[in-house]
Order: C-alpha cells, then structure tokens, then sequence
C-alpha cells in the first residue's frame, strides 16, 4: 500500500517541479528523469531522505568518488539491488509457457509488455540506501543487507556506476565520467512529431529506469546516462509502442522512432453461406507473444482492434469447421497502409483433426515425439519431383508424457504423418482422410547403434574426469577503467595481416568479459573494437599462450579524440552522401568483382559540404573506409590494394579524394570466336554465356589481367594467359576481344 501511496506522489510531485515537457532533469541535468532521483528539488528533497535500515540490514560500503582529477566533493551515491523474479533484469525470459532462465526479461519481451511492466512501474530496481561524497570524495552507504548492489554516482562532474559491490566493501572507488547523452524525435507514420510521449531507458544489466517525455515539437533528451547497454522504450496512450537496444558509450546518441496507429480487421464468418454466430475468430500476435480472439455477433461479424502492422493469419473455428485468411495493411503505395481491414470474410468448411498415441516397441509411450501433418498434393505426386522438392507441414506438436497428440486442422483429402524422435526410427502414415477427428497410433522401432537400453548402467559406470579446456579469457574497460559491453573481440596470429588470418571473434558481454577457447600454444594478437555511429575505439594486446592453464588479458580503450574530415572528388569538389568508417586495419575485407562488401557498423555519412566528424575515436593501426556508389577511393590513396586510407597515430583532419568508377570491358574467347563461359579473373570466378567481364580501372598505367581456365572446363589451348592494357582513371575502356591462344 506504502509503495503505491509513495510512487503516485513522485508522479505528483515531479509533474508540478518539472517544467514543460521534455524539460524533466536529474539532479539539475537538463533533459532527464530517472525513477530514482526525480526532477525538481522537490522531488529531490523527496528521494533524499535515507531508507530505513531494516532486519538485520547493518553493513555498510565505503568508497571515495574520483574523477580524472581526483577526489569529487558533493556527489549523490546510492546503492540499488534487484529482486530475483521482480526485478526486470533479474525475470526470467518467457515466451508462451517456456522459460529461457539465461535470458532475462528485457532480451526478449516485446515492445508491448514491456510498456506494459513500465507504466505499472514494475521491474525496476530499488533504491537501498544514499550518501554524499565528503570534501575528499569519500563515502558511506549505511544500513545495507548482505548482498552485492550496483553503486551509482550523479554529480555536475559527470556520472558513473559499478556493478556487483557486496555490502561490507572499503575502499571502493567510483570514477566520473561524462556520461552519454541520448535525444531523438518521435513521429507518426505520417512523420507527425508526437508530443508526450514517455520515453524510458532501461538499463539492462541492473533494470534502472532512465525518463523523460517528448515536447510540443516531438523531441526528447536523456541524460547523462552511465556507459552500458540499455533498451529503449517508447510508449503513448492511441499508439504502439516500440523499443530498440543500444549501447551507451560517446557523448552523443541519436534515436528516432516512427509510431505506429493500432490496426483494426473486421469482417464476416459465413458457414453454407450464412452468417456464422459464436463463432471463435483469432490471430496470433506476434508482438504480444499471445493470441487475440474474439467470438461473432448474431450477425457473424467480428472486429480484431489493436494490431500491429505486419501481416495477420486471421483463423475462425467452430467444433469441426475451420476457416482462415492471410490479412496485410499494404496498399498501392509502399509507404502508405490501411489502418483498418474491413473486406475479411472467412468461409467455415469441415476440416481434418488427426490424434493419437505414439509408443515403442514395448508398448511404452513415448514422449516428446514430434508429429507433423502434411496436405499431399495428389497431382504433385504423380509428377517426377527434384530431390529437394519437400513440402511443409500445416500442423506439428510433441507428444505429452502419455505419448498422446494432437494435429490439425487440416483440408480434407490425401494428408501424410510423419513421426520423428532421435532415438527411433522414423515412422510414417499417409491416407485420404475425411472431415472430423481420425485417430491414428503408432509403434516406433528403437534406432540401431542408440544404446539407449544401457544407459542406466552406463550412468552408473564411473567416468573419468575430464580435463578443462584451457581458455583465453579478458576483460575490456574504457578509459576509467569501467567495462564495455557489445565490445568485438578477435584473435589473430602475432604476424597476422590485414589479408586475413583472424581466428576467431566475439562480442564483450554486460560486465565487459570475453572468452574463447584458446589456440595453440604460440603468440597472438588481440584486438577490441567498439564501432557505433560516429564512435570509434580500438585497443590490441600481444598476449602468448602457454601450456594448459587458461591465458588472461586486459584491453583497455584510450581517451577519445574527435576526428574530422572532407571528401572530395579529384576537381577538389565536396562528394556528399559518401559513407565513412573508421575501423582496425586487422579487419578482413571481402571482395564481389573488384568492389569490396561490408556491413557498416560505426560509421557517418557526409554532408552537402564532404565533411565528417567522428566525435571519440582511439587506437592504433585505423583505417578509414569511404564507400559511395560509383566512385572509388583515389589510386594515390590506396596502401597495399586496399581500398581504404591508414589513419596515423595523433591525426584529427582528414582528407579524402574519391574517383568516378571506371571500368575496363571485354570478351574472353577461344581461337574459333566461341566464348569462353567460365574462366577466374581478379580472383573472381565468372560464368557467362559471351565470355564477357568487367574489371575496375583503380589506377593510371599498366592493367594487368590473367585469366585461369578452371580444371572442370574443357576448351583447347592453354589453361592460364596474362595480358597488359592500358587505361586512365575515370576512363571507362573497351579491351574488345581477348582471345585464349597461348601467346
């Protein structure tokens, strides 16, 4: 009752301390409002009152606030803890009636239930005690029970947090920084800005809720947020709500949200042409993760309200009539949808329910068999079919503990069953069935070589322990020392090159832990990078693995540096709309015909004027990736046919000179004239009819091109011939025929 009272007079309070929307702050930070430290000095005074200590509730942690200079003075600690299965980081992932206990909540509920959880002010997690840093920086949070908190700081410096601190700690220290600050616009789907919207982060790894709303224009601004991962939910009364991830780490990040109207489908249920009443109308919302269903009026009608926009299966069902339609929102206009679908009508018609009991050999059932039933096209099968010719199945379940099952509905005619368990053989059924419910059982033989009769035995044979694989296992922090999640992780040889040779890869997980099986014994090179937007930060660590024991490493991001720069084509002129990406040169690049393919991934895009600005970036051995359609990257620019430009050490401006893509053109053929259909040039395998290929022309001078016949092709004369041309940058040049005749 207390909570209640307590959590609607914050509500009170901070919309009468808080000015217009949008306008929210914490601890006097403009654009804020987190569920533990209101807006307002109001709300300030409010949440500054210490909890009560409770029980048993009498130890402390004790710590000094720094920043890079030293000692912070006046800086609000608290201490939160989570609530194993109240806390949202700490519920458990349900989908339907299964639960994944290793994700929680937040890795997979959708945008609905999570707007559902934050407006009841459900999953966050509680604040246990406060403090404020002394003169020397110095604190102490009292009246704590045993457990491990997660310690937040708040101050004009900046803020900052740690992750599992058992109470009883000293010394502890908690390092500002200066945080990251989130803003955005909120738009309909008709690119209306929305004003009120709530927009929360959630901060995954402890369930602390960040919020603030939008304004009259539709814009929202958070922060400073502590680095991490967050999700991001936004949530108005008439519109759907959505949410995205993100990880929390320059001092800018930028998130747009277009919402979406409710949809609506209506229509009629007919059975023998007549209105269809009580009739059972349903579709699954995969949003919601659970069915919506309504039953027809006197006159079979039925309306479906609050759907999201994506395409429907609308099903109705009677005992054993069955009917269903596939319902999109599309119009003539990609970009343009129906917000409701009027025209649905679903005509009722006697369908195929199929049970019945799966056992073994024994007559035991067998549990968790999987049964699928299939509609067989009957003219399909007097057809020759393709060997991979295969049809889906319209129903599958497993079977219960008893062995029993339970498939359809299904059209009635010619149907298969199939039965799979791994440990038996498969067995199958296939027959015209009629309307109504058939039962058919089934006996599955045991499958040879499964071994499955002994294993009571075998589980009570001794096993010899097994030897732990050695592993390579780190961390990586950021320039305070704090951990980076969503950090890509590689492994490469000591003499790896920018041409290959990464061994294997990972992403950092919430705590900024890493870990791979580790290789053989020798030395490596490790590389972090986080890329997002328009940061980017790498750090690379020498490390030797030895012997069986698993191998530690610590790889730690620099301070970042804005990095700026201009595109521009060779008359000096400014290229917009290039795409720009800093990134370690260690990564591997991948070519298709001469054009290098790559997910983009921390990157700007530049403007009217060529320019772009990257604002943290830290790390040796960076390159800068330009990618524009039709031009390529400068041969004078190009460093070991790259196509991208080494950034040095201490560089802030760069510049960039892109060409118009040329290419050189031509036939390949053999001394008769006939083509030649499949041959390997620049490392690209072509197939085509008139032997024709297309090379870029990357720099002046010579073009070097040798052709290699693959041993599956037969065609006289010599399996491999080069040839020299001549061509210019910019310069598109037609070679004309180049002939196979060994000269």
């Amino acid at each position: 009752m207390w909570g209640a009272i307590l959590g609607v007079l914050a509500l009170v309070l901070w919309f009468a301390s808080s000015g217009s929307p949008g306008e929210s702050s914490s601890g006097g930070q403009e654009g804020s409002r987190d569920s533990h430290v209101g807006a307002g000095s109001t709300l300030r005074a409010f949440f500054s009152s210490e909890p009560p200590a409770t029980g048993d509730a009498a130890l402390r942690i004790r710590g000094t606030v720094r920043n890079a200079r030293g000692p912070v003075a006046g800086a609000r600690v608290f201490a939160s803890g989570v609530v194993a299965g109240e806390s949202l980081s700490a519920m458990p992932c349900r989908l339907g009636e299964l639960e994944d206990p290793e994700r929680s909540i937040l890795d997979c509920a959708s945008s609905f239930r999570l707007s559902g959880l934050v407006n009841e002010r459900t999953g966050d997690a509680s604040v246990l005690a406060r403090a404020t840093s002394e003169d020397d920086g110095s604190f102490s949070l009292e009246g704590l029970k045993a457990g491990h908190y997660a310690l937040w700081v708040e101050s004009p410096e900046g803020v900052g947090m740690r992750q599992d601190v058992p109470a009883g700690a000293e010394g502890v220290e908690l390092m500002l920084g200066e945080g990251v600050r989130m803003s955005g616009l909120v738009s309909t789907e008709e690119r209306v800005p929305v004003a009120g919207v709530l927009v929360t982060a959630i901060f995954t790894a402890h369930s602390r809720f960040f919020e603030t709303v939008t304004d009259a224009t539709g814009h929202y601004r958070l922060g400073p947020l502590p680095r991490g991962e967050y999700v991001l939910l936004v949530s108005k009364a008439g519109l759907l709500p959505m949410h995205t991830t993100f990880t929390a780490y320059g001092r800018e990040l930028a998130r747009k949200f277009v919402m979406y109207h409710p949809r609506r489908i209506s229509g009629q249920v007919l059975a023998a042409g007549a209105p269809a009443a009580g009739v059972n109308v349903s579709t699954w919302v995969h949003e919601e993760q659970t069915a919506r269903a309504v039953l027809t009026d006197a006159a079979g009608r039925f309306s479906l309200e609050g759907l999201a926009l994506s395409t429907h299966e609308v099903v109705a069902m009677r005992e054993e009539l069955w009917a269903s339609s596939r319902v999109d929102f599309n119009t003539a206009e990609p970009a343009r949808f129906l917000v409701e679908r009027k025209d649905v009508t679903l005509e009722l018609e006697p369908v195929v329910n199929v049970t019945g009991i799966v056992r073994d050999e024994a007559g035991r059932p067998i549990e968790g068999a999987q049964v699928e039933l299939t509609e067989v096209d009957e003219k399909e099968e007097e057809e020759e079919q393709d060997e991979d010719s295969y049809s889906i199945p319209v129903s599958a379940v497993g079977t219960d503990e008893e062995g029993r099952y339970q498939v359809g509905p299904a059209r009635p005619g010619r149907l298969r069953l199939e039965v799979m368990h791994p440990r038996y053989e498969e067995a199958s059924h296939e027959a015209v069935f009629q309307p109504g419910t058939r039962t058919v059982d089934f006996v599955l033989e045991r499958a040879e070589g499964d071994g499955a009769e002994g294993e009571e035995e075998e589980e009570d044979e001794p096993k010899a322990p097994r030897e732990p694989r050695p592993m390579l296992v780190g961390e990586v922090v950021d320039e305070l020392g704090a951990p980076v999640s969503q950090a890509e992780v590689s492994v490469w040889p000591e003499a790896g090159t920018w041409r290959g040779g990464q061994l294997d890869r990972t992403l950092t997980d919430a705590k900024g832990h890493f870990s791979f099986s580790a290789p053989s014994e020798g030395r490596y090179r490790i590389v972090a990078e986080f890329a997002q937007d328009d940061v980017t930060h790498a750090a690379v660590r020498v490390v030797e693995v030895v012997g069986k024991g698993d191998t530690h490493v610590r790889l730690r991001f620099e301070p970042g540096q804005v990095v700026s720069g201009v595109v521009v084509d060779t008359r000096g002129q400014p290229v917009e709309g290039a795409q720009v990406q800093l990134r370690s040169a260690l990564r591997t690049q991948f070519y298709h015909h001469g054009r290098p393919v790559r997910s983009w991934r921390g990157n700007q895009q530049t403007g009217p004027d060529g320019r772009f600005t990257f604002q943290s970036v830290s790390g040796e051995q960076l390159e800068l990736v330009v990618a524009k359609e039709d031009y390529v990257l400068a041969c004078a620019e190009q460093e070991d046919g790259r196509i991208a430009l080494p950034v040095k050490a201490g560089e802030r401006e760069l510049r960039v000179v892109l060409l118009r893509a040329a290419t050189a053109t031509g036939r390949f053929v053999q001394k008769d004239g006939s083509p030649v259909t499949a041959f390997v040039l620049k490392d690209n395998l072509w197939r085509e009819e008139d032997g024709h290929f297309t090379v870029p022309i990357r720099c002046n001078g010579t073009l070097q091109l040798e052709f290699i016949i693959p041993d599956e092709v037969q065609v006289p004369g010599p399996r491999r011939i080069r040839r020299s041309v001549s061509v210019r940058e910019e310069v598109d040049t037609d070679l004309g025929v180049i002939v196979l005749d060994g000269t």
